[in-house]
């Protein structure tokens, strides 16, 4: 009598298990690890694998738009004059403490010199980490995206979202990390970074 018991609370406990598990793994019913919260926020089937698709035709696919979190559907998500496609957005492959190499999401990669003068921001408006697990904490109106105007606009005055950017931890600047948005010039030793936002 205790075994069948016992039997019975197992079954009812793996079964409590399952159902647990199910909403999770329902998460990306399209298969195209990006979350399905994510692409309802901005409008995307979940019909159909959106991980190769740019809709906003920045150069940016969506997979990538989810990984930088910009706006797959604005192809200039933080409205400072450049497309999401150029903004240098990737992951970071090496760093050494001054040589920074970044493989881009458009394509790619890039190398140069991380100085004293480099700015290091981490981006804290994103509603995920970037990694696919998604945040369920996250405000839902949440957005890296600015929907006041865009900047240069004689009528509304466009926001990049600099004030919600903060200076990085330490070694937040390591292999793997997601890279935001960079800005890399040649100089006469070479390309400098001057700024790198990283999604934190």
């Amino acid at each position: 009598m205790r075994k069948r018991l016992f039997g019975i609370i197992l079954i009812s406990a793996l079964g409590v298990l399952a159902l647990a598990a199910g909403p999770s793994q329902a998460r990306d019913r399209n298969h195209d690890k990006i979350p399905d919260k994510w692409e309802k926020k901005h409008h995307l089937t979940l019909r159909v694998n959106q991980a190769r698709r740019d809709q906003d035709h920045d150069g940016l696919k969506n997979r990538a738009e989810f990984r930088a979190q910009d706006d797959p559907r604005d192809a200039d998500s933080d409205n400072d004059g450049t497309d999401d496609g150029e903004e240098q957005a990737g992951t970071v492959t090496a760093f050494d403490g001054t040589t920074l190499t970044v493989n881009l999401f458009a394509g790619g990669s890039v190398t140069g010199k991380v100085t004293a003068a480099t700015e290091i921001e981490c981006d804290t408006t994103g509603d995920d980490d970037g990694h696919g697990g998604g945040d369920d904490d996250a405000d839902e109106s949440s957005l890296r995206h600015d929907e006041g105007g865009q900047q240069g606009d004689d009528n509304e005055q466009g926001d990049d979202n600099e004030g919600d950017n903060q200076s990085c931890p330490p070694g937040a600047l390591k292999q793997n990390a997601i890279v935001q948005e960079a800005d890399v010039h040649l100089g006469k030793d070479g390309a400098v970074f001057e700024k790198i936002e990283l999604v934190g």
